[in-house]
């Protein structure tokens, strides 16, 4: 079954599958400025536009195409997207 997501009135859709290799979503983000919360480690991948992650403590740290950022279960992060991304999330 994929499971349809959407948030910030529309401007980030994923689609969701868990299969015999684990629980994964794609997606897509508008430009702008989005805060997310986990309750799960998930990995986010960028794979076409640009964007930066800011997690606790931390500052802001810029993401290649196709590289990946390890993001713990149970904290608030902020996604500041560029221009108009698309991403691969990995959740254990």
């Amino acid at each position: 079954m994929i499971k349809v997501n959407e948030y910030f009135e529309g401007n980030v859709k994923s689609l969701g599958l868990n299969n015999s290799q684990g629980n994964y979503t794609v997606g897509v983000l508008l430009k702008g400025t989005y805060e997310f919360s986990t309750s799960t480690k998930e990995w986010m991948t960028l794979t076409s536009g640009n964007w930066d992650l800011e997690l606790p403590g931390e500052e802001k740290k810029s993401y290649a195409i196709w590289e990946s950022c390890e993001i713990p279960s149970g904290i608030v992060f902020k996604v500041y997207v560029n221009e108009d991304s698309s991403y691969l999330c990995r959740y254990e």
